[in-house]
Order: structure tokens, then sequence, then C-alpha cells
């Protein structure tokens, strides 16, 4: 970012003083290919950080045609003169394109050691591994955790990344938020749709009881009118057959004429009583 700054000041001090600003607008296109051009006369003189950033700038299309195939051609010259982020960087490329493998595996434990030292380069390709998932599984709170290292010990790119991180962030949380609500909104249609299911069937049981115990009432109720109707009709039954054998056993019973019934002869008695005879009616002595 310094390099970028003092390249504009330096072409801004090339223009001629006789323009205005209105006369001369400097477009951000031209002045990213003025800095291409400044950095790209250092890569060939061999510096590796401007053979760095010339390799960024094929990468990105900045100043000059995208090519990826010269972007990584650049980096590797510098890579090939010590220049540890552009080590780290195709490192990057690498795992993005072909995966991790037995080569690339202790290339990266290395990165994650010069990373735990304190390393802010190592720090900022760590947290873009962890950012896209290359190399490792994807985890943007690990990936806002070492591009903020990385920031905070001096690398600009870091903290552009870690702000596109924090907003991913941001949005994932939302996502998961509105689907716990989601969830827990379903949830809880299922559970009153269960109490519900509960309830209907509560209330089912119940009027097959209720049902069931009416048809018994009911069904106690006809026997006990039905014994009582037989004992009734066993009852008239009983009056009928005695009325008729009654009628039977008068009817075989003959029928006797009145004749005078023959009494004995009183026998003559005395009597020592003078009041106890039949003219004792007559006598004064016994009125």
């Amino acid at each position: 970012m310094r390099n970028l700054i003092n390249t504009i000041f330096t072409l801004c001090l090339f223009l001629p003083l006789s323009l205005t600003a209105a006369e001369a607008p400097i477009v951000f296109s031209d002045v990213s290919a003025g800095v291409f051009r400044f950095q790209i006369k250092l890569a060939e003189q061999g510096n590796p950080e401007a053979q760095y950033k010339v390799g960024e700038m094929y990468e990105m299309g900045n100043g000059v045609a995208k090519d990826l195939k010269i972007a990584k051609s650049w980096f590797e010259k510098s890579a090939a003169q010590g220049h540890k982020k552009s080590s780290y960087k195709l490192l990057y490329l690498d795992i993005q394109s072909n995966g991790l493998s037995n080569s690339t595996k202790p290339q990266l434990a290395k990165l994650r050691q010069d990373s735990a030292s304190g390393n802010a380069d190592a720090q900022y390709f760590l947290g873009k591994m962890y950012a896209a998932g290359v190399g490792v599984p994807r985890n943007l709170n690990n990936a806002l955790s070492w591009l903020n290292k990385a920031t905070f010990n001096g690398i600009p790119e870091a903290e552009h990344e870690a702000i596109a991180v924090e907003e991913e962030l941001v949005r994932v949380r939302e996502k998961e938020a509105r689907k716990r609500a989601l969830a827990q909104e379903e949830s809880e249609k299922k559970r009153l749709a269960e109490e519900k299911r509960l309830a209907k069937e509560k209330q089912k049981k119940a009027l097959e009881k209720k049902r069931k115990s009416d048809a018994a009432l009911a069904r106690r109720k006809a026997q006990r009118e039905s014994e009582a109707r037989r004992a009734a009709n066993d009852r008239k039954r009983m009056e009928e057959q005695r009325l008729i054998a009654e009628q039977q056993e008068q009817a075989e019973i003959p029928v006797q004429e009145n004749k005078p019934v023959k009494t004995a002869p009183k026998k003559a008695t005395f009597e020592s009583d003078p009041c106890k005879g039949k003219k004792a009616r007559f006598l004064s002595t016994c009125r």
C-alpha cells in the first residue's frame, strides 16, 4: 500500500504544472497501469518484492491483462530468492488447484508453525485458507482470528479480507438465526398439532367410554324391564292357571239337593231348678 501511494505521488510530480485537475483527470486504470510499469521495471531487475507485486497484478488483472500463468511465474521467481510471501502464495495456489498432497502437507505444517511464531504473511495466508477452505476445513471464525492477527502485524490486505469474512459471518449468523427460528416455529407447530391430536384422541376415548357405559346401562335397563315383564307374565299365567284349576274343580263337584236334616229326639231331662223348665216363665219367683 505504501509503495502504491509513493508511486501515485511520484506520477503526480511528473504531471505538467500548467494543467488543472479538470484538464488532466487521473483515471484509476491509468494509475494502475503506471504502478504496473513501475513495478515491472523493479521486478525485471530482480527485486523479489516487486516480482511478488507484479505476480499479484497479473493474478488480479490490475493495471495489466489478467494472466494466471504469468502471475505464477513471477511468484516462482520471487520465491526462488527466498521471498516468504511468494512461497506461501504458491502453496495456497497449489493446494487450491490440486488439493492437499503429500508434498504440500509438510509445507502447510510449516505455514502453521510460522503463523504461530508471529509471521504476519503466514498468518494472512492461513486466514485466507480458513476463509476459503483451502487445505483446511472452512472455518470463518478461525479465518477472522488469523486475519486480524495479520492486520495487527501490518498486512493491509488482511484487513480487507477480515472485513469480508466478518460480513459473511454476519450473514451466516443471520441465516442460522432464521433457520433456528424456523426450526423452533416448526417444532412449536408440531407440538401444538400433537397436543391437539392427543386432545382429540382423549375426547374420542371419553366419548367411546361414555357410549359403552350408556350402552351397558341401556342393556341393564332393558334386562330389568324384560325380567319384570317375564315375572308379570309368569304371575299372570299362574293366576290364570289357578282360576282355570278352580273352575275345573268346581265343575267336577256334583250338585246336592236340599233335604231336611233329621235330628235325634231330645230325651227328657230332669231339672232340679224350677226356673229351668218350660213352666218357669209362669212362676212369679222366676221372673
